[in-house]
Formats: structure tokens, C-alpha cells, sequence
């Protein structure tokens, strides 16, 4: 298993042992601390909430960490590192081939014929997004933008629009393209935390975390995180444990390096908590991609993350969007869709249906990722009609398949676009997955900053 029972004693010694700061990027005048909460706190009865790290001014990072580790009233202090999106630049090297499905015509069979279901909210953290997008009207939620201070998350990278696109571009509304989760009822969240430096998608360690306790404190029954860096943070640790506690799925993704993540560690991918899911991306091949990370315990799943087509700014749509970011909204949409359907199930239910319900076999066998296969959206709600058929209002569905989950010939990979020709996806007229774009050869992983 990925996650197991780990004391915050253990994480406090190895806070206290290593906390020179690394060769990570990070903010030189700032630092996150955590102070110990004081017996009787005014604030804390007042409020009722618990005690959350802050960030501090400080005139050097290294030298103030040194003085403050050793102080009786601070529980750690580290860094406020850096973090970058993890996409992949358009002009990688590719050639054409063809996008095999997920099987989501039959998921979204499925769930139209559930009817109605709860309301599930996704809280995208990331670089904001295109509110005025035609293909993204009526699915936003109010949101905030952490790294300008306002209430208006608008993206000048274009990264949090395309993952947007991915969870719910609107179907059947005859422009653009469809999303993973275009007909359940989803409420995405922006909060945007990166943006746009010198043509890097970038954010602090401090406002992702922010971000995320925003959005467990507004509703939020999925975090979608595509990004990650390479050091240890005790503040994120805390803030998805929060997320943990409330009943909030963590999706994110395993990073762009080609590494390891099991001897290399990549964050927040590699923390225990049973409430995320770690995501790898494949090609159109069915074939990990060369710059995917992996990872046999410490990376889950792996989803369509090449060649992907999506909602972008400006109104627009990007036609070749690669990287473990865009295989991350694949998994959190899969994961609405069965919050869709059972709203009682437990993050680790809901876990446990996702990774195994896989494809593997038929062209699709990862052997250095745990499932050792990639998320398959009919299979997941035919598991979450098993696992919780009691919950159900509908009549149970059947699988009148051969048990397959691959059809002969196909690779698995499930991206592309789903082009919007006005009539529902769902159906053999509806649904076009137009050729898409794949990666021959491994090229030099992209550079991080974390």
C-alpha cells in the first residue's frame, strides 16, 4: 500500500534533523512556521479553528531558519519553496496516431441513466482560468486568486484553463470540445496560486496551501493539483491532512522528470495520506510517457497525458497538451463521477474504486506503477454500483461485456478531443475523437524549479 500510519512524532524529529535549507528554489525573504498552539488561545476559542502555519518576513531565508528551529514555541519552519506546473512544452517532438477510448460513452451511459445526483465541487489549484471561456459558462464556482490577493482568479499562463477543460468543457452545446465530466453536475473552483514568470507557470509553497485549506472550508469534495516539487513540506503535509480529515480527495500529479518518485521523492505525490491519488501519464500507445515519473508504491494511476486537446485562454482551445497535469483531471473527473453517483462513500472507498477498477492487459501493463494500469471510467461506476449498491436510487447496472476492459486491437490512452458537435457525446454520433499526437522518442525532462 501507498499510505500507512505514520506519527507526526517521527515527522517532527526528521523535521528538526534536516532542516537546512535545500537546493530548491524558494522565496529568499519569506519563510513558512508552524508555532505551537498556546494552552487557552483566545483566538483559537473564539474561532474554533486549529493552529495553521503563517508566513513570516524575514531578511534571509537560511540564516532566520537556523535561528527559529531551536525556539521552544515554533513546531517547524521551512522554506516557502517554489513550485512549478507540470506540463510539457508544445513543440516536443511527435508524430500522429489515434487516441483509443476510456470507455467514457459507456460511463456517460451510465450516468444518464442514474438521472440527477449530488453536486459535486472540484477545486482546481493551479493558475486560475478563462471565466469568460464559452465552453466553461455556468460550471464555475466562486474562487480567489492567492497570488495576487483578490477575488478574481483570471489566468495569464493558460494552465488552469486547460485543466479545467479536461474536468467539464461543456458538451452538447455544438462549439469546442467536451470534458471528462461534461454531464454530471460539477461545480469547478478556481484557485489560482501560480502564474505567468517569464514564461513558467509558477507559485509559492504558501499560497498552495492557503489554497487548499480555502478549499476544504468552502465546499470543495476534490482538489485537483497538477503540480509538484522535489523538497519536503511539513505545511503541505498538514494542509492535505486537513483535506483528509474533511472527507476531501487529493489528486495530483507525479511529475515530469522520468524518475523514480519511489527512490526520488516528488511532492505532494509522495505523501502518505490515503486520500491521494497519484497520477503518471501515458501516450496514445498505451505506453507510460518517457517523461512521466513512476513509481511501484509511490505513484497510482496513469491517464491519458499527451496530445491532449482542451479549453485554453482567450476563448480558445490547445490541441497538443502534455505533461502529468493534464493526465490529473482525467482521474479527479472519474472520481466526481462517482461521487456523482454515491455521495456517502469515504475517500479511501472512493480510493479503492478508482485504482481497481484499471485497465491492464490488451497493450496496457505498467509495470513500475502500482495498479499497473490506467483509469477506466465504465469500470469505475460498474465497481461503485457493487461497492454501494444499498445508496443507489437507480436499478442496479449490469456488465453485459466479456469482461474485457481493453477491446482487441486498441492500446488504451483515452485523450484526444472529444469535439462537440452540438448532439450528446455519449452516443456513437456525438462522440468524435479526432486524431491526436504522440511522442516517439524521450527528449530531456523539463525543468523544474522546485
Amino acid at each position: 500500500m501507498k499510505y500507512a500510519t505514520v506519527t507526526i512524532s517521527v515527522f517532527l524529529v526528521l523535521a528538526f534533523s534536516c532542516l537546512p535549507v535545500s537546493a530548491a528554489e524558494y522565496r529568499q525573504n519569506e519563510l513558512i512556521v508552524k508555532f505551537k498552539p498556546v494552552p487557552g488561545s483566545a483566538h483559537v476559542m473564539a474561532t474554533g479553528e486549529e493552529n495553521r502555519p503563517v508566513i513570516i518576513a524575514v531578511d534571509d531565508a537560511q540564516e532566520a531558519i537556523h535561528e527559529l528551529k531551536d525556539r521552544d514555541d515554533v513546531e517547524y519552519v521551512e522554506p516557502n519553496y517554489v513550485i512549478e506546473a507540470e506540463d510539457i512544452p508544445s513543440d516536443w517532438p511527435y508524430d500522429a496516431t489515434q487516441w483509443s477510448g476510456l470507455e467514457l460513452p459507456d460511463a456517460w451511459d451510465i450516468l444518464d441513466r442514474h438521472g440527477p445526483g449530488y453536486p459535486v465541487t472540484i477545486a482546481v489549484i493551479d493558475s486560475g482560468v478563462d471565466a469568460a471561456h464559452p465552453d466553461l459558462q455556468g460550471i464555475l464556482t466562486p474562487g480567489y486568486d492567492f497570488a495576487n490577493n483578490d477575488g478574481v482568479p483570471e489566468d495569464d499562463a493558460g494552465h488552469g484553463t486547460k485543466v479545467c477543460g479536461i474536468i467539464g468543457a461543456l458538451g452538447d452545446n455544438g462549439i469546442g470540445v467536451a470534458g471528462v465530466a461534461w454531464n454530471i453536475e460539477v461545480g469547478i473552483m478556481p484557485l489560482k496560486f501560480m502564474k505567468n514568470n517569464d514564461g513558467k507557470t509558477t507559485g509559492s509553497l504558501s499560497d498552495a496551501v492557503s489554497a487548499i485549506y480555502h478549499a476544504v472550508d468552502n465546499g470543495a469534495d476534490i482538489i485537483n493539483a497538477s503540480w509538484g516539487f522535489y523538497s519536503y513540506s511539513y505545511s503541505l503535509f498538514d494542509a492535505i491532512q486537513y483535506a483528509r480529515d474533511h472527507g476531501v480527495m487529493f489528486i495530483c500529479s507525479a511529475g515530469n522528470k522520468g524518475q523514480d518518485n519511489d527512490a526520488n521523492d516528488h511532492y505532494p505525490s509522495n505523501y502518505p495520506h490515503e486520500n491521494i491519488i497519484a497520477v503518471a501519464a501515458m501516450n496514445s500507445f498505451g505506453e507510460l510517457a518517457s517523461f512521466s515519473n513512476y513509481g511501484l508504491t509511490s505513484v497510482d494511476i496513469a491517464a491519458p497525458g499527451v496530445g491532449v486537446c482542451t479549453t485554453d485562454r482567450d476563448g480558445g482551445y490547445s490541441t497538443w497538451s502534455s505533461g502529468t497535469s493534464f493526465a490529473t483531471p482525467f482521474v479527479a473527473s472519474v472520481a466526481a463521477m462517482v461521487k456523482y453517483l454515491s455521495p456517502g462513500l469515504e475517500v479511501t472507498d472512493i480510493r479503492s474504486i478508482l485504482l481497481g477498477s484499471v485497465i491492464a492487459g490488451e497493450g496496457i501493463d505498467f509495470q513500475n506503477i502500482a495498479t499497473g494500469g490506467c483509469i477506466n471510467a465504465h469500470q469505475a461506476l460498474l465497481s461503485e454500483a457493487q461497492y454501494d449498491a444499498s445508496s443507489k436510487t437507480s436499478a442496479p447496472v449490469a456488465d453485459t461485456g466479456d469482461g474485457a476492459v481493453v477491446a482487441s486491437g486498441e492500446s488504451g490512452g483515452g485523450g484526444g478531443c472529444l469535439i462537440d458537435s452540438g448532439r450528446n457525446p455519449g452516443s456513437p454520433l456525438g462522440l468524435v475523437i479526432i486524431f491526436s499526437l504522440t511522442v516517439l522518442f524521450r527528449m530531456p525532462f523539463m525543468r523544474h524549479s522546485g
